[in-house]
């Protein structure tokens, strides 16, 4: 008699994880993008109302994560 393995038992459940988690991931960098490219234009927003420099700024980094290049 034999019995099943680990990875019959499991590995449904394994790779079903490991795909929720990285639909979870795209996700959450989808959402680092649209904060970091609403910084950018709240910041833009707040220089045109204000008609001079506005701080906190966003860095350049944020700004090319968002798409504002």
């Amino acid at each position: 008699m034999s019995t099943k393995s680990r990875e019959v038992i499991w590995g449904g459940r394994i790779m079903g994880a490991n795909i929720h988690a990285q639909g979870a991931r795209e996700r959450a960098e989808q959402a680092v993008r649209e904060a970091d490219r609403a910084e950018a234009e709240a910041w833009s927003l707040r220089m045109e109302g204000y008609g001079g420099p506005a701080q906190p700024s966003p860095t350049i980094g944020q700004c090319l994560n968002g798409g504002l290049a």
